[in-house]
């Protein structure tokens, strides 16, 4: 796995999350349209799949994770023509970098083994430590989502459950975020998940399930593979760094 790029965004991320908070995560998402026109719009990159910054899940990676839902016309763009340009301008630091690769897209029905067959190879996507998995029993000292990330994996052992992470990624999502992606029932502004299942790790609020089920199905995940990483800042001009 190559990480020397993923390591100075890394770091670059860190400092401008001190210097001007969260809006540091925004960057630009170029696609082409189906009648072969561009598109560019901000999303928002939630990080490395399989990863948290605070929590260990025992999964180590470098494809970078945007949330979006089913309905999103990008869909349909990358569905015609995966290939992406990234443009992630941290103005904290005013560096620049522009991400190149492909994007697969996780949603309701997704294929488990086309995933694994794509990512599982060592290169992109490794597990790092077994005992995470086996702290399921400790878990109460771990956020929700990461308890239903452990609760699937224990289930799948050594194979990624990309259901798990996505569970994981929906489970992070703010409550506001969440209810943006109902779309039979007009005025809901918050979707909290109060626990989750300790057998199946699925999310719990009785009050109001079966919103939670209908975001969940227009849930979707976008994993990039990185191909090419440039660099620009002031103070250094444009470097390559994979």
């Amino acid at each position: 796995m190559q990480t020397s790029w993923k390591k100075f965004l890394q770091a670059s991320l860190a400092e401008n999350i001190k210097r001007v908070g969260t809006s540091a995560t925004y960057a630009s998402l170029a696609t082409i349209t189906t009648d072969n026109k561009p598109a560019v719009r901000t999303v928002v990159i939630r990080g490395f799949v399989g990863e948290h910054h605070t929590e260990e899940t025992g999964w180590k990676s470098d494809l970078l994770v945007i949330t979006t839902n089913k309905g999103s016309h990008k869909i349909k763009e990358l569905e015609a023509n995966p290939y992406i340009e990234l443009n992630w301008y941290m103005n904290g630091t005013m560096e620049q970098f522009r991400i190149s690769g492909t994007i697969d897209i996780i949603k309701k029905n997704f294929n488990q083994s086309q995933l694994d067959n794509h990512f599982f190879d060592g290169q992109h996507l490794k597990k790092e430590d077994t005992r995470v998995e086996g702290q399921v029993a400790t878990r109460s000292n771990k956020s929700l989502a990461l308890q239903s990330f452990l609760i699937k994996q224990q289930l799948n052992h050594d194979t990624f459950d990309w259901q798990g992470e996505r569970l994981r990624q929906f489970i992070e999502l703010g409550s506001s975020m969440r209810a943006q992606m109902v779309y039979s029932q007009k005025g809901v502004k918050e979707l909290e998940i109060k626990n989750i299942d300790p057998m199946t790790g699925w999310f719990k609020n009785e009050q109001v399930q079966d919103l939670l089920e209908e975001a969940f199905d227009n849930f979707t995940l976008l994993i990039v593979k990185v191909t090419s990483v440039r660099h620009w800042s002031p103070s250094t001009g444009l470097k390559v760094l994979l």
